[in-house]
């Protein structure tokens, strides 16, 4: 069994499946709320595979921020993130899908989403990779206005604060916003 017959299942299954612009799949759906995604991998070894979703959850609210700080459009930004070692089985089925996709939506209605958020609020301005655009999302939907407004101080009197370097006044400007109309 290959990822698109995982990927074709999950879609029967009800879930919506879509490639990246690296060309992998992943699959959306909503539970509650909450969009889960998850991220097929099969990989075949001697005599097994190894198998797993990798899911995550995230809010349209938080993905949409992220989009309109960032100034491009994403289709999902995790806040949680299960991870978990891919499983063995010896022949990957129908059931073994079925499964995984159940434990999927399960573990994501069991998330507590303000917690995931408060966390990233909670991040040091000089976090790495995505954080730091997830932090200022994050702070866009709590409403922190005084914080992203210090921030947007610093950055004028050229104090980048540790911040990442993709990360610039406009887009702390753009949370700014966000976050005054919360």
């Amino acid at each position: 069994m290959e990822n698109e017959d995982v990927v074709l299942t999950l879609e029967k299954l009800g879930w919506r499946c879509l490639k990246d612009e690296a060309g992998d799949f992943f699959c959306l759906a909503n539970v509650s709320d909450v969009l889960v995604q998850v991220i097929p991998s099969v990989a075949k070894r001697s005599g097994y595979f190894r198998f797993s979703l990798m899911p995550s959850v995230s809010t349209e609210s938080f993905t949409r921020a992220v989009e309109v700080v960032l100034g491009e459009q994403k289709i999902f930004v995790p806040i949680l993130v299960k991870n978990e070692l891919p499983e063995k089985v010896v022949g990957l089925a129908l059931d073994d899908i079925v499964r995984h996709s159940e434990d999927a939506i399960s573990w994501a209605s069991a998330q507590d989403i303000e917690i995931g958020l408060s966390n990233y609020c909670a991040l040091p301005t000089d976090s790495k990779g995505a954080m730091p655009l997830r932090h200022l999302a994050a702070l866009a939907l709590a409403g922190d206005v005084e914080t992203l407004k210090k921030y947007k101080r610093c950055f004028e009197q050229g104090d980048r604060l540790g911040f990442a370097s993709y990360i610039n006044d406009e887009m702390i400007g753009r949370a700014v916003l966000i976050a005054s109309n919360v």
